[in-house]
C-alpha cells in the first residue's frame, strides 16, 4: 500500500475519532455547566437562608435535597457521556433524535411558569416525590453505566437490576421525579407540557426498542417477558 492509500485509510479514521470526541465532550460539558449552575444556586439559597429573619425549616431542607439530587443525576450523566462505550447500532433519520432532545429538555419549559402557591405540606410532598424519583433514576443510571444513551442507540443489552422488571425503568423514575416538578408549578399550561413530555417519552421507548431488537436477537425474548414501564399494566 503506497503513501496516498495510507492517507485515504487514515483520514476517515481521524474524522471518526474527532466526531467521537465531539459527541462525548460537548454534551458532557453542557451538563457540567448545568451542574455548576445548580451548585452556585444552592450556595446562594443557603447563604440567603442563613441571613433570613424567618426560618425556612423543612421547606428549605426539602428544596435543597431536591436540587442536590438533580445535580447528582446531571453530574453522573456528564461523566457517562465521557466513558460510555461505542454504539453498535443507531436509529436512522432525524425524528428519533428530535424525540430524544425534546424528551430531555421539554420539562425545563415547565419551570418558566410561576410556582404554584402550595402549602408547606404540599411543598414537602412535591419535593419528596421529586427526590424519590431522582434517587431511583440515579441508581438506574449508575446500573446502566457505560451503556447509557441519550439518543436511540444500542450499546449493550442490560437486563439486570431494575431492568429485570421493566424495559424502561429510567423513564419510569424520571417521570416520577417530574410529577414532583409538576406539583410545584401546577397550572393548565404545566399540565400540557407534562402531557407532551409523556407522549415524547413513549415515542422514545418505541424508538429504542426498535433499534435494540435489530441489534440484539435475544431482545425479543426479553421484551416478551417484561413490561414496558408498569408491570403488569403496560
Amino acid at each position: 500500500m503506497d503513501e496516498n492509500e495510507n492517507r485515504k485509510v487514515q483520514l476517515p479514521s481521524a474524522r471518526v475519532k474527532i466526531l467521537d470526541l465531539i459527541t462525548r465532550v460537548l454534551p458532557s460539558a453542557f451538563f457540567l455547566i448545568i451542574v455548576v449552575a445548580n451548585i452556585l444556586n444552592l450556595y446562594s439559597l443557603l447563604s440567603d437562608s442563613a441571613t433570613a429573619t424567618t426560618p425556612h425549616g423543612l421547606r428549605l431542607a426539602a428544596t435543597v435535597l431536591a436540587k442536590l439530587s438533580t445535580t447528582c443525576f446531571l453530574a453522573l450523566m456528564s461523566v457517562l457521556f465521557l466513558i460510555r462505550i461505542e454504539p453498535i447500532r443507531k436509529a436512522s433519520g432525524i425524528m428519533p433524535r428530535v424525540a430524544a432532545i425534546g424528551g430531555t429538555f421539554c420539562l425545563y419549559f415547565m419551570t418558566l411558569f410561576p410556582r404554584a402557591n402550595l402549602s408547606v405540606i404540599w411543598t414537602l410532598i412535591a419535593a419528596m416525590i421529586s427526590i424519590a424519583g431522582t434517587a431511583l433514576s440515579i441508581f438506574t443510571l449508575a446500573h446502566l453505566g457505560r451503556s447509557f444513551s441519550l439518543m436511540a442507540e444500542a450499546r449493550r443489552l442490560v437486563t439486570t437490576g431494575p431492568y429485570r422488571f421493566v424495559r424502561h425503568p429510567l423513564y419510569l423514575f424520571e417521570t416520577i421525579a417530574s410529577l414532583g416538578i409538576l406539583l410545584q408549578f401546577l397550572s393548565g399550561y404545566a399540565v400540557l407540557v407534562f402531557l407532551g413530555y409523556m407522549l415524547i417519552q413513549l415515542q422514545r421507548m418505541k424508538n429504542e426498542e426498535a433499534i435494540l431488537e435489530k441489534a440484539f436477537p435475544e431482545y425479543k425474548e426479553y421484551r416478551a417477558k417484561t413490561a414496558r414501564v408498569i408491570p403488569p399494566i403496560y
